[in-house]
């Protein structure tokens, strides 16, 4: 039988009246409710790609570094990996900061979030527009996710559960930018508003592949066998890995030990904007 609540056809105004005093009385039953209108999955909003910014530096304020180190020793997040984070020094031959690994970066990065925010990482983008400042130095940049096996597969699973979320059809390889990026107790990288990634196919070429061109995020666009410039990809393309400007202008995907340091790495900064 077909439910009609709302057919009264033919009677009387009052049997109207109690028709729909008893339909009012019946939709605020507590036992029979509209049903809710439910709120659907939730969509990552577009990534925002900025323009470079030209306004990189290097860590050469001692103040501004000691506040970093302070930062680190200060923060549980940091201070249970002292090991790992005390590889940023000062140089007070040069006046600058030297050392810089995946996780210094990031950590730097999360600094600049709270503690100073008129500044921050520099992205890869960033990095590109002025290459010849750079020729004698490594900065780390970014992060690549071409599986969730393989090397640092825990920390790969972990980030790569983030992205689904914000896109369930995604797939490898994955370019992220380090900043935006954040670090746990765990030392897991997690996902924040400002993440910026993107499906990058020049981190599965072959190692030593040369190009000229980059794309909005800083990296390959395609290949010319013409050019100096290579990217260096590992042999086995799986797992998570670190990405750094090499000293040649060379892109490298291929670190394993998000700790690795030397003298010659550097933490570039760019001056903030909002995105």
């Amino acid at each position: 039988m077909t439910r009609n609540f709302g057919n009264t056809f033919g009677r009387t105004d009052k049997g109207k009246e109690r028709d729909y005093r008893a339909l009012i009385k019946r939709l605020e039953s507590p036992d029979i409710q509209p049903n809710p209108i439910l709120p659907g999955p939730a969509q990552a909003p577009a990534p925002i790609i900025l323009p470079p910014n030209e306004d990189i530096f290097f860590i050469t304020d001692k103040k501004l570094y000691d506040e970093i180190k302070k930062y680190f020793a200060k923060e549980k997040i940091f201070s249970a990996h002292q090991d790992k984070f005390n590889k940023l020094t000062w140089d007070d031959a040069n006046s600058v900061a030297t050392g810089s690994s995946t996780y210094i970066a990031t950590g730097v990065g999360m600094f600049c979030k709270t503690q100073m925010p008129q500044y921050e990482l520099a992205r890869q983008a960033d990095l590109e527009t002025d290459l010849q400042k750079f020729k004698s130095f490594y900065i780390d940049s970014g992060l690549a996710l071409r599986s969730t096996d393989g090397i640092n597969s825990t920390q790969a699973k972990h980030i790569y559960e983030q992205l689904k979320k914000r896109e369930p059809k995604i797939n490898f390889p994955v370019w992220l930018d380090l900043k935006g990026l954040e670090l746990d107790a765990n030392l897991n990288f997690n996902l924040t508003d400002k993440s910026r990634y993107k499906i990058a196919g020049c981190l599965n070429w072959d190692s030593g592949e040369n190009y000229s061109q980059s794309d909005d995020f800083g990296l390959p666009s395609s290949k010319d066998k013409n050019s100096s410039r290579q990217i260096w990809t590992p042999n086995e393309k799986k797992g998570l890995r670190g990405c750094y400007l090499g000293r040649y202008s060379y892109l490298l995907s291929n670190i394993e030990v998000f700790a690795n340091s030397g003298s010659s790495g550097r933490v570039a900064l760019v001056k903030a904007r909002s995105a």
